[in-house]
C-alpha cells in the first residue's frame, strides 16, 4: 500500500472527501483551499499546504471525519490550536486536508480532590487557569513559555515542558480517548471500563500502557485526556543567579546537579539561558541597549531557580541552602519573591502563563505589532532544536559553543537555554530568530539549522521533540524501530492517511 502525500485541491478523492463530510459537520464547518490560505504561515519556508480546513464540533463529528478520510484515502492532519511556533504552527508536514478541532473545547471534569482534570483539544492553558482559579482550586497547570492560548492537551502530547515537579506534562496525561481512521475508538486508562471509580486518580492500569503511541505520531487522534494537575504551595520564590561566560557553566552546573539530586531545587525548576535570550525575551534587536547586545553579553549565562516548600521554615532552609552552593559559582545571586507584589493568579508560579516569552520571535523585525503577537502573521523568521543532554557542565559548553560557531557562520541569531528535568539530563532550548521579508534570510536561516541539527548529532544530543525540518531529515537508527514502527502506523491507520510525514520513515535502520 503506497502512503498519500497529499491530494490536490480539484482531485475527484478529495472532493468526495468533502462533499461527505460537509454532511456531517455542515457547510459552514468547511473550508476550501482558497479559504484557507491563512493555514499555509508558519516562521520557516515549508512546503505542506492546507487543501481544506475540517471543524468538527463534537468528539462524535471528529470520529466521523477521521472515518470517512480513512474509506476515502485521503491525507488528514489533526491540529489543535496551531500555536507550536517554531516547531510547525498550522501548517502540515505533507499536503493534507486539516482537522481543526479547536471547537472541541470542553473542560469535561475537574477533580478538586485528588487534583486531576479531563479536557478536549480545543482547551486552552488560560481558559483552563481561569476555571481552576473559579473554583478558588488548591491546583494549578503547571505554566510554560508558549501562548496562553495554545491547547494544553496538544502541548502534552507533543511532550511540551511546564514548570515544577510536575512539569512533565506527557507524563501526567493519562486514559486517552482515542479515534482511528478505521472508525474505532478506545480508551487507553482505567476508562474503558464500566466500574471506573479510579479512573481519574490513576492512569496505569495492568496490561500494554499505549499512550505513547499517540505521543508526536499520527496513529489516532486524541479526543480527550485526563491530565495530572500541580499543587500550589504557600511558599515559592526564585533565585537568580549571573554565572558569566560559557567556561564557567562546568563548576555552576555540577553545583545545580546536586541541589537537583538532594531535592533542594525540584526538576523542571532550573533554567539556564545565554545572553540572546535573555534580552530577546524583552525586546527586539532595534530597541536594545548595545550594552546588552555585545558578544559579551549575548554569550554571558544566567539561571533561574525557583524554590517551593509546603512551610515556610523549609522554604527558608532550601534558599539558604541553594545560596550558600551557589554563591562560590556565581557572579551573583539574588532573590525574587512574587507573591508580595503580584497576585497569585498572575504568577507563573501557580499556572499563569503570560506568553511573553513571544517577545523572542520579534527580535529580528523592524517593530513589534500593537495588541496580540501572532509570529505566523507577522513573517516572523522563528525555529526551535529541542537537544536532549547529559546534565554536565562540559555538555551545556558544548552547546553553547556550538551555538555561537553557527550563528558565527551564518550571520543568524541563534539563543540558547536548558531546563534540568531530571537529575540525569537537560532538555536544551536552542532556537533561531530572522525576518523572513529579509532577502535571503530564510536560506540562510535554514542552513543554519541543518547545521546546528547535525552538530547536535554528531554529539549525540538528539531531539525530544522535532519542528518539521527536523523529522524530514530523520536519519539511521539502530536494528529494527523503523519497520516495526511503520507496522504499528498500518495495523492502526491502514490507509496511512493520518497526519502524512508526522512520523519520520527512516532512510534505512542501521545494523545493530
Amino acid at each position: 500500500m503506497t502512503e498519500h502525500h497529499g491530494a490536490a485541491p480539484d482531485d475527484a478523492r478529495a472532493r468526495d472527501f468533502l462533499d461527505a463530510c460537509m454532511g456531517v459537520i455542515g457547510r459552514d464547518h468547511v473550508r476550501s483551499a482558497a479559504q484557507s490560505a491563512d493555514w499555509r504561515r508558519l516562521t520557516f519556508p515549508w512546503p505542506g499546504r492546507a487543501l481544506a480546513v475540517l471543524r468538527p464540533g463534537s468528539a462524535e463529528e471528529a470520529l466521523a471525519c477521521l472515518s470517512l478520510a480513512g474509506a476515502f484515502g485521503c491525507p488528514l492532519h489533526p491540529v489543535s490550536r496551531g500555536r507550536a511556533w517554531g516547531l510547525g504552527s498550522r501548517a502540515p508536514v505533507s499536503d493534507a486536508v486539516m482537522l481543526d478541532l479547536s471547537r472541541l473545547d470542553r473542560i469535561l471534569d475537574i477533580d478538586l480532590l485528588h487534583g486531576s482534570v479531563r479536557v478536549e483539544p480545543g482547551v486552552t492553558f488560560r481558559q483552563l487557569h481561569a476555571a481552576l482559579r473559579a473554583r478558588e482550586a488548591g491546583w494549578h497547570v503547571p505554566a510554560f513559555g508558549g501562548p496562553p492560548d495554545a491547547s494544553v492537551l496538544a502541548n502534552a502530547l507533543d511532550r511540551g515542558e511546564g514548570t515544577g515537579l510536575f512539569g512533565d506534562r506527557f507524563g501526567q496525561l493519562w486514559d486517552l480517548d482515542v479515534a482511528l481512521t478505521t472508525g474505532e475508538r478506545l480508551r487507553t486508562g482505567f476508562g474503558r471500563f464500566e466500574a471506573d471509580r479510579v479512573a481519574a486518580i490513576h492512569g496505569r492500569p495492568a496490561g500494554p500502557l499505549i499512550e505513547g503511541l499517540f505521543s508526536q505520531s499520527s496513529f489516532g487522534c486524541v479526543l480527550s485526556g485526563r491530565l495530572g494537575l500541580a499543587p500550589n504551595t504557600p511558599h515559592a520564590g526564585y533565585i537568580t543567579c549571573e554565572i558569566g561566560p560559557p567556561e564557567r557553566l562546568p563548576a555552576f552546573v555540577e553545583v545545580l546537579r546536586g541541589l537537583v539530586r538532594d531535592q533542594v531545587i525540584d526538576s523542571h525548576d532550573a533554567f539556564l539561558w545565554d545572553g540572546a535570550k535573555q534580552v530577546a525575551s524583552v525586546t527586539i534587536a532595534r530597541e536594545a541597549p548595545p550594552e546588552a547586545t555585545s558578544p559579551q553579553a549575548l554569550g554571558a549565562w544566567a539561571a533561574t531557580l525557583t524554590v517551593r516548600a509546603a512551610h515556610e521554615m523549609l522554604s527558608d532552609a532550601k534558599r539558604a541552602i541553594a545560596i550558600q552552593a551557589l554563591l562560590p559559582v556565581s557572579d551573583s545571586v539574588g532573590l525574587d519573591d512574587p507573591d508580595a507584589a503580584t497576585p497569585r493568579h498572575h504568577s507563573g508560579l501557580y499556572g499563569h502563563s503570560d506568553g511573553a516569552n513571544l517577545t523572542s520571535c520579534y527580535w529580528a523585525k523592524p517593530s513589534l505589532p500593537a495588541g496580540a503577537l501572532d509570529p505566523d502573521r507577522d513573517r516572523c523568521g522563528f525555529v526551535w532544536l529541542c537537544p536532549v543532554l547529559p546534565f554536565e557542565g562540559g555538555a551545556l559548553q558544548r552547546l553553547a559553543a556550538i551555538t555561537g560557531e553557527v550563528a558565527d557562520r551564518f550571520g543568524t541569531f541563534v539563543m540558547s537555554g536548558a531546563e534540568a528535568v531530571s537529575v540525569r539530563a537537560l532538555f536544551g532550548y536552542v532556537s533561531l530568530a530572522w525576518d523572513r521579508d529579509e532577502p535571503g534570510a530564510d536560506e540562510r536561516a535554514m542552513r543554519g539549522r541543518d547545521a546546528l541539527a547535525a552538530a547536535f548529532a554528531a554529539e549525540g544530543f538528539h531531539g525530544y521533540r522535532l519542528a518539521h525540518p527536523g523529522i524530514a531529515a530523520h536519519g539511521h537508527t539502530r536494528g529494527d524501530w523503523g519497520a516495526v514502527v511503520e507496522r504499528l502506523r498500518r495495523a492502526l491507520d491502514p490507509g496511512l492517511v493520518l497526519g502524512p510525514g508526522r512520523v519520520a520513515r527512516p532512510e534505512g535502520d542501521a545494523d545493530g
